[in-house]
Formats: C-alpha cells, sequence, structure tokens
C-alpha cells in the first residue's frame, strides 16, 4: 500500500463493470493487482445474477486495500459504471471490461498523457486482441495509427466509432460536467453498445477535449464467433449509433449533423458495391441505424445531462471482502 493511498489520497480509480463473468474475472483482477503505480484503486461493480464473481474476486484479490466491491441488482454497464464513479475516489476515472487484461504501464500512460495537456478531459487507449482464431471469429480492437486530438464536436466525424471503453480514461471533473454515462446506451440497456462514443461527443460539446492514444495497453479476449454473433454486433453499433446522433439533434444541436451524414453516406453504405450490385452493400445496416434513430426519437430525454432517461435503478446491496471499502 502507498503512502498516498494511505493518507486516503488516490490519483486514479479503475471502474469495472461486471456481469456473470465468475472465474473469468480473475485474469482482470490479476493484472490490475500488478498495476505499476504508486496511487490507484480499483472499484468493481457487480450486477450478475450468481455469486460466482464475488468468489472469484475474493480469491484474486484477498485483503488488497487497493480493492473495493459492490453488488447490486442493477442492468446495463452504463449503470454500473456511474456506482463506481459515485464511489471513486480518483482524480482520473479509468475504465475497463471484465474481458481484458491491463499491462503493468497503462496507468502511468494515463497520467503522462493528461499532465501533458490540462485541456484533455478523456482519453481513448489502445486495445489489442488476445490471441484468437480468424477463421472462426473476431475480437473487437481499437488502435490509433498515432496520437490524435480533438477539441471540436463540429469535427466529431472524425473521431473513429471504433473508439472503446475498454481503455477510457476521464477527469473527474469531466464527467461531472458531463453528468455521468447515459444509462440507456450501453451492453445491458435499451441501445446496447455505444457508451464510450456517446460519452466523446458529449465530452466535446462541454468543452473537453478528447485524445486517441496508441500503445497496446490493454489487451482484450472478447471473442464475437461469425454468424449470428458477429451480425449481432453489427446491428447493435447500428442501432447505437442512429440512437445517439438523433438524441443530440432532438436535443437542438445542429454539431451532430456532420456525423450523421458521414455515419449514413460514407461509413455505413458501400457505394461501389451497390452500384455493381454486389453485396455486401450495407443496405440492412442502414436499415438499423434508421431503425436506432426511430427508436432515440420516441425515447424520453433528460435536457440537462443531454442523455435518454434511467431505465430505473434497484437497491445497491454492498457486499464486502476482506481489506475493501465497501
Amino acid at each position: 500500500m502507498s503512502p498516498d493511498a494511505g493518507a486516503g489520497i488516490i490519483r486514479v480509480s479503475v471502474c469495472v463493470a461486471t456481469r456473470n463473468r465468475g472465474a473469468r474475472i480473475a485474469p482482470l483482477l490479476e493484472s490490475l493487482r500488478r498495476l505499476d503505480h504508486d496511487s490507484f484503486e480499483v472499484v468493481i461493480v457487480d450486477q450478475s445474477t450468481d455469486d460466482a464473481t464475488r468468489q472469484a474476486y475474493l480469491a484474486s484479490v484477498d485483503a488488497d486495500p487497493r480493492f473495493s466491491y459492490t453488488a447490486t441488482h442493477t442492468v446495463g454497464k452504463s449503470v454500473a459504471c456511474n456506482i463506481a464513479v459515485a464511489r471513486a475516489r480518483g482524480i482520473i476515472l479509468a475504465f475497463t471490461d471484465d474481458d481484458c487484461v491491463a499491462r503493468s504501464d497503462w496507468l502511468d500512460g494515463i497520467e503522462r498523457a493528461f499532465a501533458k495537456d490540462p485541456e484533455v478531459g478523456g482519453i481513448f487507449g489502445g486495445v489489442v486482441a488476445a490471441e484468437y482464431d480468424p477463421r472462426l471469429g473476431h475480437i473487437p480492437v481499437f488502435m490509433p495509427d498515432r496520437a490524435r486530438l480533438y477539441r471540436s464536436r463540429w469535427m466529431f466525424h472524425r473521431v473513429p466509432p471504433s473508439v472503446m471503453g475498454a481503455n477510457l480514461a476521464l477527469r473527474a471533473g469531466a464527467l461531472h460536467d458531463v453528468g455521468g454515462f447515459d444509462e440507456a446506451i450501453s451492453p445491458g440497456a435499451p441501445f446496447r453498445t455505444g457508451d464510450d462514443y456517446d460519452i466523446a461527443y458529449r465530452l466535446l460539446r462541454a468543452k473537453h477535449d478528447v485524445l486517441l492514444l496508441p500503445g497496446a495497453a490493454i489487451v482484450h479476449s472478447g471473442f464475437r464467433a461469425h454468424g449470428s454473433e458477429m451480425r449481432t454486433l453489427t446491428r447493435d453499433c447500428a442501432v447505437a449509433h442512429g440512437a445517439i446522433c438523433v438524441k443530440h439533434l432532438r436535443l437542438g444541436d445542429p454539431a451532430i449533423l456532420p456525423t450523421l451524414c458521414v455515419r449514413v453516406l460514407l461509413d455505413t453504405i458501400r457505394w461501389s458495391n451497390l452500384i455493381r450490385f454486389r453485396g455486401p452493400t450495407g443496405l440492412s445496416r442502414l436499415a438499423f441505424f434508421v431503425k436506432g434513430m426511430a427508436r432515440g426519437a420516441r425515447y424520453p430525454l433528460q435536457r440537462v445531462t443531454r442523455t435518454y432517461a434511467p431505465v430505473g435503478h434497484a437497491l445497491v446491496r454492498g457486499l464486502p471482502s476482506p481489506g475493501s471499502a465497501v
């Protein structure tokens, strides 16, 4: 335990939402225990329907005072992240997923990047794939070719929609400014992905710069098999991006229009294939994007935070573990 942690001063809080991961969360927990950083905590929020993840947590973390655990009957990654943020003490909030492994220098790289530019409110870092057989499926990754800085929401169409919350870091003050994560957008929510993409836009709108940071700091093992799993992922992304665009249109923000046009006209439709009557044309993906817009047009809004209305919370039940600060 570092001197800073003992004094109650935490520079970085690592926030992890998990659900029904069970023993498979152990590699992540082990990697977080080995982080080479002198002032961090780990806040785990568990939405599991059984006790397997808690048991894995106890077996992996033991009495490490840097870790805390909270079980909750809520559903949705964004809900869990907001609960973690409410319990976090760090000036920087670092997020990763329960099917990932962090490199030991992950937090040091994040801190250096924030220190270089006080205007940066959010950082999306590199995510690489664990070993897998590409003949059988795919693991989503994100790796910018170089550092890229975005300062205006009018340029949001240049932010890759493939940014991943598996390696996301936010200044706590910047996340407070935007009102937290949109609880209707994330795995387990009505719109099943896109929470990372939405938070990037809302940061820019609140005049916080967004930085893409290269480097293989996080290894992702979230394998999707070819066929129905990949089709579901593609569909969910299209629906969520449509919902995100229409949400900001409904809130009277014209700066989302360039992104809407680019997503529809350039990223979704494959014009060369369409002209030659070859597949894939992207028309099915366009249909799901429009479906997301239609669903988002009917969904209630919270104008102050620029989010969709939350689906409701159940009571959080803290399950303390040895040495945890639940």
